[in-house]
């Protein structure tokens, strides 16, 4: 946490009558209307206590509304993926895999927020204006672009939560736990170097996100003496037969593709001019594919922990939830090398 930041408390009750200029038990009334209940609450009060809670990000916590207070030991987990990863072949399903595990180990239940989702365009964790996960104590984000604007809406409800992956939201001490791209592709590049590649490319995606950021300073920083380091981003789309043919006469002998895309891309252009992968010359894939494939076990790449990385979530945020004026502690866990048939000594 930045010097002078104040951590935010999670809204209350108290916090929304504050604003709506109304008692805590107005507040209750409204969010709880139940008959017989003395408490009447006319429109415009309801409207100041509704908009104040949007206002707020307030959810009414409908477990604590049952129990007698304290923590439920419920953890939520949030995709913003249109299909939730229930697929063993999807990337994410080992995250999920790795969440239960934790919980299991820490005697928490698992809430899965699967429908808080607007008829059109991405899921929201605000859906008609409020947190749906504050029935849990504190929730995992889970996702490959979630949106910043919420990140940040919901730090600032005082909201226990941490990401899986590293983000940045302006304004916010953001809780996460991430794999180390910057290290495991500086590790490539000194493997590749050790097989005598001295001209190597870097291929990224044209949208730069954090583990993109990630990659793409691992691949710069510390370069080895005699090396020709090179960046380039486009879509996959991109790689046509004109690229293909000045990557070859530039004299690159390895190519480190951020995205399975761009790897087999590549690979099309060199098979249609008669070369093969790595024949012609050597790819090294820097990320895992979305959907796994007989495919993948071929090329040559690095390995997310991303089973580990779910376990040590749970731990974060059962941490952030029992100490929640503790200084943000973020966790980089290491990646793995998986040998494969795309890279080759020269």
């Amino acid at each position: 946490m930045t010097i002078g930041q104040r951590r935010v408390k999670r809204v209350t009750q108290s916090d929304v009558a504050a604003m709506a200029g109304v008692s805590t038990a107005v507040v209750s009334a409204v969010i709880s209307p139940k008959p017989g209940k003395t408490i009447r609450v006319g429109e415009e009060a309801e409207k100041r206590v509704r908009a104040a809670m949007e206002a707020l990000g307030y959810a009414p916590n409908v477990v604590a509304q049952s129990l007698a207070g304290g923590q439920r030991n419920i953890i939520g987990v949030f995709t913003y993926e249109a299909v939730f990863p229930s697929d063993r072949e999807n990337f994410f399903y080992p995250f999920l895999l790795g969440i239960e595990q934790g919980a299991m180990k820490r005697g928490q239940d698992l809430l899965l927020f699967t429908s808080s989702s607007l008829d059109r365009g991405p899921r929201s964790i605000f859906p008609a204006g409020t947190n749906r996960m504050g029935v849990a104590d504190g929730a995992i984000l889970l996702g490959e672009e979630p949106d910043k604007s919420e990140l940040k809406r919901l730090y600032d409800t005082g909201f226990p939560f941490v990401t899986i992956g590293r983000r940045i939201a302006e304004g916010a001490d953001l809780n996460w736990v991430a794999a180390d791209y910057a290290a495991a592709v500086e590790d490539v590049i000194a493997r590749c170097a050790a097989l005598g590649h001295r001209k190597l490319k870097f291929l990224g995606s044209s949208r730069v996100r954090e583990q993109n950021e990630d990659r793409e300073q691992g691949f710069l920083r510390h370069g080895q003496q005699g090396l020709e380091l090179s960046v380039e981003r486009f879509d996959p789309a991109a790689i046509d037969a004109a690229w293909t043919r000045q990557c070859l006469a530039e004299g690159h002998t390895v190519v480190l593709t951020e995205t399975f895309a761009h790897a087999t891309a590549l690979e099309r252009q060199i098979v249609e001019r008669g070369g093969s992968i790595p024949g012609t010359i050597s790819v090294v894939a820097l990320a895992a594919p979305l959907t796994v494939s007989a495919d993948v076990e071929r090329w040559t790449r690095i390995s997310v922990p991303r089973e580990d990385m779910g376990e040590r979530a749970v731990e974060q945020l059962i941490a952030r939830i029992r100490a929640p004026e503790d200084d943000i502690a973020n966790i980089t866990l290491p990646c793995g090398f998986v040998p494969g048939e795309t890279l080759k000594a020269i």
